[in-house]
């Protein structure tokens, strides 16, 4: 659904994205992480035609996306950017009316879509007031309404929770999660945040311009982070005989071992049944996103 090859984009000298790969599948989540300043809104920025790669080529829906060409894609393509773009002074119902008139909807079209869209994002009650009267919940809600109100076959979101309350993130997820599974959309989303990015297809992550992984959740977690073992009323100097044996880092602090399992051959199992006598009770705890990213992080840092 979504194809970049080679992507470049310089700003003068400055070469933001470094000839980035990705391709996402038609009604997948696709999750882009990274830090501030990685690359991710300059990639969304080429993605939704708002800015021309330097190089490279950029696939939507099978089609070779030009900045000629532009306007016919942005038919398929819904953007909820990381600010909002509705008028402040204009009601809710103002606001998507006058923002699906720009694709060429009737009367009677844009109010059957209203009448959907408005019950899909639960903004029934605040159509009718004014977008600088409503909560940051309602706001983002309203501009997720307005990238769907013609109907496009593709959502891209730039961190769209980016400042809610816990509650509100759960809501906006709970629509994003409808709109792909019961509507089919394609959804392309940026964010640091890695809960968010546990429960995509697909993910990938971009530092200092340059994607340095990419795959499922499961599959990232596993080659980049770390699970770890706590031994507790240990016996040290036995146990740390065998963990030396099987060539794994340790750290102990008094009668507690910490081993990290940095191989992901080496079983958990395997290690606490040959150890079993050694250590009054264990912990294990398994490595996750967060680890993984930090991990990532670091080691291109450190090259």
């Amino acid at each position: 659904m979504i194809k970049l090859t080679n992507v470049v984009k310089k700003f003068g000298k400055v070469e933001a994205v470094k000839g980035i790969n990705l391709e996402v599948e038609k009604g997948s989540l696709f999750a882009f992480l990274g830090e501030n300043g990685a690359g991710k809104s300059t990639t969304l920025s080429m993605i939704c035609t708002e800015s021309e790669p330097t190089s490279g080529e950029i696939f939507i829906a099978d089609e070779k996306l030009t900045f000629k060409n532009r306007k016919s894609f942005r038919q398929k393509l819904g953007v909820v950017f990381q600010e909002n773009v509705l008028d402040d002074l204009l009601t809710v119902r103002e606001n998507l009316y006058n923002r699906a008139s720009l694709y060429g909807k009737t009367k009677a079209e844009i109010s059957e879509r209203l009448e959907l869209v408005s019950s899909i994002m639960g903004i029934e009650d605040i159509l009718n007031r004014r977008f600088e009267k409503l909560s940051g919940g309602q706001k983002r809600r309203a501009e997720i309404a307005r990238a769907i109100m013609h109907d496009p076959e593709i959502l891209l979101l730039d961190e769209p929770t980016t400042g809610l309350d816990p509650k509100t993130r759960v809501s906006v997820w709970k629509i994003i999660d409808y709109l792909r599974e019961e509507l089919g959309m394609t959804v392309f989303l940026t964010t640091h945040y890695l809960e968010e990015a546990k429960d995509a297809d697909q993910l990938a992550v971009i530092h200092k311009g340059k994607i340095i992984a990419q795959g499922t959740p499961a599959n990232i977690r596993s080659r980049f982070s770390v699970d770890k073992i706590f031994f507790y009323d240990a016996k040290v100097a036995e146990l740390q005989t065998i963990i030396e044996k099987i060539n794994l880092p340790f750290k102990v602090t008094k009668e507690t071992m910490r081993v990290d399992v940095i191989n992901q051959d080496v079983e958990i199992l395997a290690i606490l049944n040959q150890t079993a006598g050694l250590y009054g009770s264990f912990e294990v705890i398994k490595g996750n996103l967060d680890d993984a990213f930090i991990s990532m992080i670091k080691e291109e840092s450190n090259d």
